[in-house]
């Protein structure tokens, strides 16, 4: 392991006991159906599972959402995100929680690969879960929001996955969410030397290269209409988010941007109504987000 990566795994470690002790003291949602580690690869791997839920009684079908946790590429699986999955369920959507493999075990291609996998189960499997096939949103926040746009931009292109090399799959797209995605894994600066690192010491002789942030796609690819939220205590991902809504907004994407300068009177942390689901801004970022999938997907 590089020592940029051995760093930022120790990073991670503290990261993880923090959310632990988050998780602990936050109420899940009641009266939600959980059906939970379905292998979307039959490998035994249990970063190869993902959970599905839906309110309890449901018998009509739902307008779907499928989530991509983040986690720097290095941390995390399906439960760190399972309370921000379980509350948008609750509110009456059949939603997707996966996990996918983690650097360094593996590289962010295959990260991609992971995603793309499971997107494929998830398609084949519509009709076995109340969903409307024809109303699906894909989120992620952080690098799950990396994971999520690239995968967004793969669904559309046959030349993309082809780059990346995987699975082809012709899941529909109603929507896009990412919340302070980290979109601009090339760029120069302190950041970018641990997002490069991402794709493998070699990365710059990869046929991925030239692809290394989500705008760079739309070369290839397109993206559906897309929600973005940054907050002013973001400092992962605030300019990166900026700077995403106003390329694609240049590309001809359809974006809602929502950004919080400070919420009663605070900085609001990165990925801030992921982690924090039950909070008062949460709320508001789901209501636009779910407003927003309401109109483009009726």
């Amino acid at each position: 392991m590089s020592a940029i990566l051995s760093i930022m795994d120790k990073f991670w470690g503290v990261t993880e006991m923090m959310d632990q002790k988050r998780l602990a003291t936050l109420k899940e949602p009641d009266a939600v159906t959980r059906i939970t580690d379905l292998p979307y690869l039959d490998d035994g791997d249990p970063m190869h599972q993902l959970d599905v839920y839906y309110p309890d009684g449901t018998t009509d079908p739902l307008p779907v959402i499928i989530d991509v946790h983040g986690g720097g590429w290095m941390y995390g699986d399906k439960e760190l995100n399972r309370l921000y999955c379980l509350t948008l369920a609750s509110r009456g959507y059949t939603v997707f929680n996966m996990s996918y493999r983690l650097v360094p075990t593996v590289t962010v291609n295959e990260q991609l690969q992971d995603v793309m996998c499971a997107l494929k189960w998830i398609e084949a499997h519509l009709s076995d879960y109340p969903c409307q096939p024809d109303r699906i949103l894909l989120t992620g926040d952080s690098a799950g929001g990396m994971l999520a746009g690239f995968a967004a931009a793969l669904l559309s292109s046959r030349a993309l996955r082809s780059v990346f090399d995987t699975v082809d799959c012709s899941l529909k797209l109603s929507m896009l969410a990412l919340t302070s995605p980290v979109a601009y894994m090339d760029e120069k600066g302190v950041m970018g030397v641990y997002t490069r690192k991402m794709w493998g010491d070699d990365y710059r002789r990869k046929p991925t290269a030239p692809y290394m942030n989500i705008s760079a796609l739309l070369r290839a690819g397109k993206l559906p209409p897309t929600f973005l939220v940054t907050s002013s205590g973001d400092f992962m991902a605030l300019q990166q988010t900026r700077r995403l809504a106003h390329e694609l907004k240049g590309k001809g994407v359809k974006v809602d941007f929502m950004e919080f300068p400070t919420f009663e009177g605070q900085d609001l942390p990165h990925v801030f109504s992921v982690i924090h689901p039950e909070s008062k801004a949460a709320k508001l970022v789901f209501d636009r987000m779910l407003n927003m999938f309401s109109r483009v997907s009726a």
